[in-house]
């Protein structure tokens, strides 16, 4: 991480003996991505760059020390080395494909057919909302599927694939295509309704099929993919491009990962929906604050106690990037609010363990776990072994579903509308509403729920901005989440 302690641009790797490692050199992002579609060495890297040898050479160095990369001898010249990502990139600040493009209006319109949200548009609807606040989670669940698939591969299991997409695809009324030439193609195509919501649900697939691409098509493939949506969403077509280097076994170099510690703690806020990775702790402790409620500079001086010019500092930074303002309305002393929306923190320091991961692999191989219940539990499982927790946006996320929901049905009744936010919740969860007015939802979350707190969020927001566009701003709200059997709210929200 840089010495001022936040960068827009950034990768995060988990590493299998180093834990959570966090990327921002510019030229360490530049030879990161190469290697994400081909070995590098130090000459390659360097005559395409045009810099020295051996500034390379120390940049790599630094990759290899926190076991982001491994090194391998070349094969037919020992006197050289080429290098490979080791690690798993997490998510990065990269987000140069669209892959939001009209998911979100999909999802939205098969629970309105449906009557109900299923792990399908959890998956594709939480997703969505990630990589439109900037942060970039396609790697993220590559290496998902990858663990997923750990020990499998081979022709029969490359039929088994194929039959699992087609066995998938075919209720929706979608046809399925995979060509393996100079990579994998993947062409799906429905030909009445919008499949655009696909792609994030097939990248944790895709993901498996890379890692064991070299046993099942006799070929590495990249660690990357494209993506083209055409047709009003009714044809998407991927490719992921053939690896370009000597042949290895990707089971080799798969991680078994002995810690999950993040050294450095961090956060990520979307500024101007750029996600922004934070690290220094006084610029932390401020958004943290403006979160819950608008400040003044005494105010944040008092609960962070912290010295004035520190704070004052940091929030002329902050100020600076748009993260935060002062309200001109606010009265003497003048209070700061939050512009940011928050996406994540992570806890400080602490250890965790492989928690339930390899139970959760287990089930999905035995087939007592589908598809998108399984993707979805082993990522929440995964971000909670780091000690990541992700930070109210997703009431943001309910707001943005309102609004596609009031472009498609701008007649809609409000009290269908607070009906629907219900419907947004899939089972084994379920919210229903206890009264109308004031409106008040219960959230319940089932024993073997796959959320923490994001489906209260999301009714939360969904409801606030429905009302709030129907009605105008005025109306109390009040979202209560359980876990079944308490009767202790595990979270209360009110507007």
């Amino acid at each position: 991480m840089s010495d001022i302690g936040y960068s827009s641009e950034y990768e995060v790797y988990l590493t299998e003996d180093n834990g959570v490692q966090i990327v921002t050199n510019d030229l360490s992002l530049q030879i990161l991505k190469q290697m994400r579609f081909r070995e590098v060495s130090p000459t390659e890297i360097a005559a395409a760059l045009n810099i020295s040898k051996s500034t390379v050479q120390g940049n790599i160095g630094k990759l290899l020390r926190t076991g982001i990369v491994s090194q391998e001898v070349r094969v037919g010249d020992a006197r050289s080395a080429v290098f490979r990502v080791k690690a798993a990139l997490l998510f990065c600040s990269d987000t140069d494909v669209e892959w939001q493009l009209y998911a979100r209006s999909a999802s939205i319109d098969r629970i309105m057919s449906n009557g109900l949200c299923t792990s399908r548009e959890d998956l594709s609807l939480y997703g969505v909302s990630l990589t439109e606040s900037g942060l970039n989670i396609v790697q993220g669940l590559f290496n998902v599927g990858e663990a997923l698939t750990k020990g499998e591969g081979g022709r029969e299991w490359w039929e088994k694939m194929l039959g699992l997409i087609d066995e998938q695809c075919a209720p929706y009324g979608i046809t399925a295509t995979v060509e393996c030439n100079k990579g994998l193609n993947l062409k799906f195509v429905s030909k009445e309704d919008d499949i655009s919501d696909l792609p994030l649900i097939v990248v944790p697939l895709i993901g498996g099929i890379v890692a064991n691409a070299r046993s099942s098509i006799g070929f590495n493939l990249a660690h990357d993919l494209s993506l083209k949506v055409s047709d009003k969403g009714r044809t998407v077509e991927m490719h992921v491009p053939a690896f370009i280097g000597q042949d290895f076994d990707y089971e080799s170099t798969k991680r078994v990962v002995k810690s999950f510690k993040a050294e450095e703690p961090f956060a990520i806020y979307s500024i101007n929906g750029k996600a922004t990775l934070f690290t220094n702790p006084t610029m932390m402790g401020i958004l943290d604050n403006l979160t819950n409620a608008d400040y003044s500079l005494n105010d944040l001086e008092e609960v962070m106690n912290i010295p004035k010019p520190t704070i004052y500092a940091s929030l002329m930074k902050l100020n600076g990037m748009g993260a935060v303002a002062l309200d001109p309305d606010s009265g003497v002393p003048k209070k700061y609010t939050l512009l940011a929306d928050p996406i994540l923190y992570t806890e400080e320091k602490k250890e965790y363990g492989r928690g339930m991961l390899d139970d959760i692999v287990a089930r999905y191989k035995s087939g007592s776990l589908d598809y998108y219940s399984a993707v979805i539990s082993f990522s929440m499982e995964a971000i909670a072994c780091m000690g990541v927790h992700f930070d109210k946006m997703f009431i943001r996320s309910g707001r943005n579903a309102a609004s596609t929901v009031l472009e498609k049905r701008p007649e809609i009744e409000p009290q269908e509308l607070v009906d629907l936010a219900c419907t947004m919740v899939s089972l084994p969860d379920k919210a229903e509403v206890i009264t109308y007015l004031p409106i008040r939802v219960r959230v319940t979350l089932a024993e073997d729920t796959l959320w923490e707190t994001w489906p209260g969020d999301f009714v939360m927001g969904f409801i606030m901005e429905g009302l709030r566009r129907l009605l105008g701003d005025g109306y109390k709200i009040q979202v209560e989440t359980y876990r079944v059997k308490e009767t202790t709210p595990l979270a209360l929200l009110k507007s």
